[in-house]
């Protein structure tokens, strides 16, 4: 079965840009009876009229008015990636941006980013670190072209590279009395007070969905955004957090005890999604490789309760 290609689409814009066929092919250095058949053989080919043509005027259709908007797009995204592509073939040089989980961006932007810097030195890597929605609304934007993000069952997300698993612990002081125990359920943290993260970041959205699942309820004494605030709260011994381990401090500098949480075992993935309605460019293909094979290294450090993706 023939699809419409681009020829079809860029005549079609540029009549209903210009209203008028001749105006169209004399843009495109074409004639007139090319631009008529092509646009006749692009209507057959989507079973709908897109041109209201009389021998005085052309007007749009209704469902070419919408087709227009779809046309227009998938031409700028090719042009986008042509042009991208032929920069980086000429000269190796590109700009890719990307944005990252605020919870991830320790651990893994900077042996990445250290990695692209000697693999690909011209090219120019911009970071954006942000939450959830954040990075969702940068990506619909166009203002990134790669993300690291969570796996999330209460949204749709393609991820394309898988990274980590993520698995949640809880921390307490080393001197608690829950200290020495090699895992802790959640019915016996909803007993203790509750530091965590406010309402709203995707952690404590899936702390709360996973822990009303299992009717258990939290005491939460005190909220913040900030992680080391977090820790500085459990620090001073003002109650107990849950974290991904990613964020979970280094319990071998003995301030801190950080212990597998079970029933619910509550964990997330990690991975990269590229900017949805183009192709990813030739800097942003690159930059997911540099990301997928700096994680799979055995040099890369991750702490326990992560898991690589194989």
């Amino acid at each position: 079965m023939l699809n419409p290609n681009l020829k079809h689409l860029r005549i079609f814009v540029e009549i209903a840009r210009r209203g008028s066929f001749r105006n169209a092919a004399n843009a495109m250095h074409l004639s007139e009876p090319a631009t008529s058949q092509a646009i006749t053989q692009l209507e057959t080919l989507l079973g709908v009229k897109l041109l209201d043509r009389t021998t005085r005027i052309v007007r749009i259709s209704e469902a070419g008015s919408i087709f227009l908007e779809d046309a227009v797009r998938l031409l700028e995204t090719m042009d986008y990636s042509i042009a991208s592509l032929k920069d980086f073939a000429k000269s190796g040089r590109g700009r890719v941006t990307i944005a990252c989980l605020s919870s991830a961006v320790y651990r893994l932007l900077p042996p990445v980013l250290a990695e692209m810097k000697v693999a690909y030195p011209e090219i120019d890597v911009v970071f954006l670190d942000d939450n959830m929605k954040g990075i969702l609304q940068k990506m619909d934007k166009g203002e990134c072209d790669i993300a690291i993000v969570s796996e999330n069952t209460e949204q749709k997300l393609n991820i394309s590279i898988p990274l980590l698993d993520d698995v949640f612990q809880v921390v307490c002081r080393s001197d608690h009395r829950l200290a020495s125990k090699k895992k802790i359920s959640g019915k016996e943290i909803s007993s203790h007070e509750l530091v965590m993260l406010r309402r709203g970041s995707g952690i404590r959205d899936l702390l709360d969905r996973e822990f009303e699942k299992k009717s258990i309820p939290m005491n939460v004494v005190h909220e913040t955004t900030q992680v080391l605030t977090l820790l500085g709260l459990v620090e001073a011994n003002l109650g107990l957090t849950v974290l991904p381990s990613m964020l979970c401090p280094d319990p071998s500098r003995g301030a801190f005890a950080v212990l597998p949480l079970d029933k619910p075992k509550i964990q997330r993935r990690l991975g990269l999604i590229f900017a949805s309605g183009r192709e990813p460019t030739a800097a942003a293909r690159l930059l997911g490789n540099v990301i997928k094979n700096t994680v799979q290294s055995r040099n890369f450090s991750i702490p326990d309760g992560v898991l690589k993706v194989k």
